[in-house]
């Protein structure tokens, strides 16, 4: 049987050639590893500022159910000073009222420019696709959008919106965390969203905020939802079925009445 070893000068040029290539292979392999989109990003923000009822539970409600929109609260997570204005935005359910904000510290329509906003309440955007901060000017991650809006009042009951008609208030606070602020609204109908929009202190302009990771934003899952009533999803049915047996009752007696005067 033929045995082939490989000489000690053999092992030492195969070692130097693999010792060669490896940092080629490794350059490679960094090149090939696939960066996530800054669009993939965008949802995992810091700071993150919620909306949720007044003593309720902490936030993360997917979103929070605003019962009492008279007095619900708005907080910043973490270990943050935002910026004076804070952004609170209004998406009315399907254009249906005109919202308004009272804050004990001040509030105004928001001004175009701040924080990089295009329109504001006094000229509103309906969303009919897409998210509601990029609709407004603002940069943000997407998944405050009307998929996701539309999606959550099918969940808890209210008929599919066909839009949401965006305003932007600007309230006079720093916000900070661990000290949220008690905030009313109304005006719009139920199904309708709050979202809150802000810059890390002293790194916000008209241009926006100064870097991504200065964005403080509402994402998904702690936005407010409008719930003062929210119907049973059985109730239309029951309701349908009941009309339908009130009828066929009437149409019985019509029928009994014919024949007895027949008779």
């Amino acid at each position: 049987m033929e045995t082939h070893r490989m000489s000690g000068g053999c092992i030492q040029g195969s070692i130097s050639m693999v010792r060669g290539l490896l940092p080629l292979a490794l350059a490679g392999s960094i090149v090939m590893v696939p960066m996530a989109p800054e669009s993939a990003m965008g949802d995992v923000i810091d700071p993150q500022i919620f909306i949720q009822q007044s003593g309720s539970s902490p936030a993360g409600g997917d979103p929070n159910l605003i019962t009492d929109p008279g007095a619900f609260v708005v907080g910043v997570a973490g270990n943050f000073v935002l910026q004076n204005p804070l952004l609170l935005i209004v998406g009315a359910y399907n254009g249906m009222g005109t919202p308004s904000i009272t804050y004990g510290g001040g509030v105004s329509v928001a001004a175009v420019g701040t924080y990089g906003l295009t329109k504001a309440s006094a000229i509103y955007t309906s969303m009919s696709s897409g998210s509601a901060y990029s609709q407004l000017g603002l940069q943000a991650g997407g998944s405050e959008s009307f998929v996701n809006w539309a999606n959550a009042d099918l969940a808890d009951g209210f008929a599919q919106p066909s839009s949401f008609s965006l305003y932007a208030f600007a309230l006079d606070t720093n916000l900070t965390s661990g000290n949220p602020i008690t905030v009313e609204e109304s005006g719009a109908a139920n199904g309708s969203f709050i979202i809150g929009y802000d810059c890390n202190a002293g790194t916000g302009g008209e241009n926006g905020c100064a870097t991504r990771g200065d964005i403080g934003q509402t994402p998904f899952t702690n936005a407010g939802l409008d719930a003062v009533t929210v119907p049973d999803p059985g109730t239309p049915l029951l309701m349908g079925i009941g009309a339908l047996g009130m009828v066929a009752a009437l149409r019985r007696r019509r029928a009994d009445g014919r024949v007895n005067s027949v008779a």
